[in-house]
């Protein structure tokens, strides 16, 4: 893995870098519920992501590269990416986030089945 810019390559891919700070993206004060809500989608959307990324079940570049302060690294799946399981899964993300936003999503499962067993 080596640096270029705001690139990245890791096993001969090469990955967008996007930094932030912390605060940015998860901020310490939530005064209303459209930021709560915000707040909810990202916590999901990185916990599905990390998840994914760290049992290997997707490609490495079907995740974008965030850096948080600079020194944490987060992976998030890619909205365009070009493998149809991604985007399946991108697709259901978005509709628990509508289902969110409409105060229906009470629980969402992730469930991560070995190959064969589902």
């Amino acid at each position: 893995m080596f640096r270029h810019r705001n690139s990245i390559f890791v096993n001969g891919y090469n990955t967008e870098i996007q930094t932030s700070q912390w605060a940015t993206f998860f901020p310490r004060e939530i005064k209303t519920r459209q930021q709560s809500l915000v707040m909810v989608k990202r916590i999901m959307a990185v916990a599905v992501s990390s998840i994914t990324y760290l049992r290997g079940i997707f490609p490495g570049d079907a995740y974008s590269t965030h850096y948080l302060e600079a020194d944490l690294c987060v992976k998030v799946l890619r909205e365009d990416s070009i493998y149809p399981r991604v985007s399946k899964i991108v697709k259901r993300m978005k509709a628990c986030f509508e289902a969110l936003e409409k105060k229906y999503l009470q629980m969402m499962i992730l469930e991560a089945c070995a190959e064969g067993h589902s």
